[in-house]
């Protein structure tokens, strides 16, 4: 994967390392309970299944969407550097 400015493209595994990071021992379980409302079970790693966790974190409790606003944040970040670094090509 690209990364413009030493940025990458946050994965779903970045998601499941925020989750355990800010839920600390709670983390497993809450990770598994926002992996069955995306409908996900973990293993595809894609933009897509990303994007599915991110609306299941946005709409789960306070923290777990800050982390999903964090994520989204560091997503378009990496979209606008692409775009960017494409265009001074």
């Amino acid at each position: 994967m690209e990364t413009p400015y030493g940025l990458a493209r946050p994965t779903l595994d970045d998601a499941r390392a925020a989750v355990h990071r800010v839920h600390a021992e709670d983390g497993p379980r809450v990770w598994s309970h926002l992996l069955r409302t995306a409908g996900l079970d973990g293993a595809a790693d894609t933009p897509e299944a990303l994007e599915r966790m991110l609306a299941a974190m946005h709409d789960a409790d306070p923290t777990s969407r800050l982390c999903a606003l964090a994520l989204r944040i560091r997503v378009t970040s990496h979209t606008q550097l692409s775009l960017l670094t494409k265009e001074l090509s």
